[in-house]
């Protein structure tokens, strides 16, 4: 482990330049044949909110948005959950994504989870621009914590990362692992305050309490719109704790990689 540790330290530089490359390689390829190109960074998080939106206005649904514009408390709270969703899928297929030639080439395989960063960072970036021009529309005043949210933002990102790798040597193994999450992601979403706030009481509240997404999102949105929902506590919690989660799991899937890929081939 320890070994596995000063390897990354001491590759680090290496790692994070071939990882750029294969970053701007990914996201040219991506967009090379799409018109809209970026657009449809924005485009899952922005259809999303918009259904909810539509419900609540139409009296299908009433939320307690704790006093802000029931469109920014919506996308506040979907940007960030987009940004967990897919920090965890893209960080869970940095194995299958790379097999091709994980057991022909000698490179620094940690290369590959920084790309998925790097993706992640961008994809996350763009999606929360669609923020910008809904404070506007809908008035909302402009406050200091507004600059606190890409701390947020970086916290479902970061939560999403040690998930995701935490998983990645069971599913590069077994694709039922990558399924079983993604529904199991569906489910969660109701479980996570993302188009509702956090309830006051009840048993919906104390699940709620032991998911760790709950704090980040609730923080987040409360420095978008001011509401009182904030956890500052508990936000710093879960932000360090998915930092040390993340590190761990970088140091095992140095040490385990090349057992994976020889597993692979075989």
């Amino acid at each position: 482990m320890r070994g596995a540790a000063r390897s990354l330290i001491s590759g680090f530089g290496q790692a994070r330049a071939l990882a750029w490359r294969f970053f701007l390689r990914d996201t040219r390829a991506d967009h090379r044949q799409s018109i809209l190109g970026y657009v449809w960074l924005i485009v899952p998080p922005l259809a999303n909110a918009l259904v909810w939106i539509f419900l609540n206005d139409q009296d299908v649904i009433t939320v307690d948005s704790r006093g802000a514009p029931y469109p920014v408390f919506v996308l506040a709270g979907t940007v960030l959950w987009t940004g967990f969703n897919s920090s965890v899928m893209g960080m869970l297929g940095v194995i299958g994504g790379a097999r091709s030639f994980l057991g022909k080439v000698n490179f620094p395989h940690e290369s590959l989870v920084y790309t998925s960063i790097f993706k992640s960072l961008m994809e996350a970036g763009i999606a929360a621009l669609v923020l910008v021009p809904a404070l506007l529309v809908f008035g909302v005043t402009a406050r200091p914590t507004m600059l606190f949210f890409p701390i947020a933002l970086a916290g479902s990102l970061l939560l999403g990362w040690a998930l995701g790798l935490l998983l990645v040597p069971i599913a590069a193994l077994y694709s039922d692992v990558s399924r079983a999450l993604q529904l199991f992601l569906r489910f969660a979403f109701f479980l996570t305050p993302v188009i509702f706030s956090l309830p006051s009481s009840g048993a919906a509240r104390a699940v709620m309490l032991w998911n760790p997404l709950t704090p980040i999102i609730t923080t987040g949105r409360s420095w978008i719109t001011g509401s009182d929902e904030a956890m500052p506590t508990a936000f710093l919690l879960v932000l360090g704790g998915s930092a040390v989660v993340l590190i761990a799991c970088l140091v095992v899937y140095k040490v385990i990689l090349p057992h994976l890929v020889e597993r692979l081939s075989t």
